[in-house]
């Protein structure tokens, strides 16, 4: 019989969780703010009550489901609880050799995050093969939809956004995603840490090693891209720029590795992140940066693998 004075913290977490993603949902502050609800979710997830993690998602989407409609609550469930509970139960592992412990990389786990929301893509672009309108179409039509109020004076803008632009909708979304799951991670583990609960000492992605069927991956991807169909075309564009986010991570921790020995490393750095949020293209030259890294890496050691 389960010891219910154990489970009201993770029944606690899973309400506040599913009353702030209705809350947030309501007031439609946007899409950033819709992962609020998994601050509570990683807090439990990291910590010392981590095997309880899955009954604060299901009540959490039954709050969501009750609340805003069932297909709401396995959207939750898709798309924020099961990455939640992929990359706390993930987090934790660990390997002990003698006094030193080893803790998977942070980076791994975001390479696996990412081919999770590629898969996700790739099942809704599949699914739209199947219908008489395709995906491109669709999206070129809600983009039109969406700055219809601009005027004439943006007609050059929107019709390049809806057409040779609009397969940048999907990596765009996967970036942000796993971005703010990976920094409602890092901001939960670092309460955590505070109050002497964490399991995980370090959240911080360090220098790591991205598997070589990647490039082959980002290969076929980009051959999708130039002699598949419009859809098939539409899917191979979007999945190479949704892969290189592993690299930009990759890149960010060579660039903080590089500079560790500069005396105006914080400004240096708030510069390049200023840079990042304001303007999509300094993320790609720090994608760029990791993919080289790893080619390099590989023509080290060509008999290693990765």
């Amino acid at each position: 019989m389960p010891n219910l004075p154990s489970l009201r913290f993770p029944i606690a977490t899973g309400l506040l969780a599913g009353s702030l993603f209705v809350l947030m949902a309501a007031i439609g502050l946007g899409f950033v703010f819709l992962f609020l609800p998994t601050l509570p979710l990683f807090y439990l997830g990291l910590g010392k009550n981590s095997e309880k993690l899955s009954i604060a998602i299901g009540v959490a989407s039954m709050i969501i489901a009750l609340s805003m409609g069932l297909p709401m609550g396995l959207l939750f469930l898709i798309f924020l609880g099961f990455p939640v509970s992929y990359v706390s139960k993930h987090s934790l592992r660990r390997r002990v050799q003698g006094t030193q412990v080893q803790w998977l990389p942070v980076g791994n786990i975001i390479i696996s995050l990412m081919l999770y929301g590629c898969g996700l893509v790739a099942f809704i672009a599949l699914y739209y093969m199947s219908q008489d309108t395709s995906l491109p179409k669709i999206l070129s039509a809600n983009i039109h939809t969406a700055f219809a109020d601009l005027g004439d004076d943006y007609s050059d803008v929107i019709e390049t956004l809806s057409g040779e632009l609009s397969f940048l909708t999907f990596p765009v979304t996967l970036w942000l995603w796993a971005i703010l799951l990976y920094g409602h991670a890092w901001l939960a583990n670092r309460l955590l840490t505070r109050r002497g609960a964490s399991l995980r000492p370090d959240f911080s992605v360090q220098i790591f090693t991205i598997p070589g069927w990647m490039l082959s991956l980002l290969g076929i991807c980009a051959l999708a891209s130039l002699i598949g169909s419009e859809s098939v075309s539409f899917l191979g564009k979007s999945t190479i720029l949704s892969l290189m986010l592993p690299y930009f991570f990759l890149g960010i921790s060579l660039m903080h590795n590089a500079c560790k020995a500069l005396p105006s490393r914080r400004i240096l750095l708030f510069f390049v992140y200023f840079m990042i949020v304001s303007q999509f293209w300094p993320a790609l030259i720090l994608a760029a940066v990791g993919l080289w890294h790893q080619v390099k890496s590989m023509g080290m050691h060509p008999h290693k693998t990765p």
